[in-house]
């Protein structure tokens, strides 16, 4: 690493015909997701390209659906904080309540039932 690199971070960047996004955190973990989502129930095909900071944010800089034959180059980059895109969301990481978990179990409960395996 030469001495102009060392002020860089490690991220990734991604470009496809919609958009071109460079991500990532000096501290942190981030992620991208690929999705294929097929049952009788759901049917989806998504990215998610996001992450976690060193302050227990979520952060979101894309979640989007994949169109079929859709292209993109996805390449790991080293990049300088100024060059990193700012994410779409910031959410504070909470532990879920009780509702949230009520509606959960509900939510998971009712596609087992149509699913005939309770």
């Amino acid at each position: 690493m030469t001495e102009l690199d060392q002020d860089k971070i490690l991220a990734f960047e991604f470009k496809s015909k919609k958009e071109q996004i460079v991500f990532g955190l000096e501290n942190g973990v981030f992620t991208a997701i690929f999705e294929s989502i097929h049952n009788p129930h759901r049917k989806a095909l998504q990215i998610s390209l996001g992450g976690l900071n060193e302050a227990d944010e979520h952060l979101d800089w894309l979640k989007r659906p994949l169109e079929i034959g859709e292209k993109f180059e996805f390449k790991v980059v080293r990049a300088s904080p100024a060059q990193v895109s700012e994410p779409l969301s910031k959410r504070k990481s909470a532990p879920p309540t009780d509702g949230q978990l009520l509606q959960v179990y509900h939510d998971l409960k009712k596609e087992l039932k149509e699913a005939g395996l309770i």
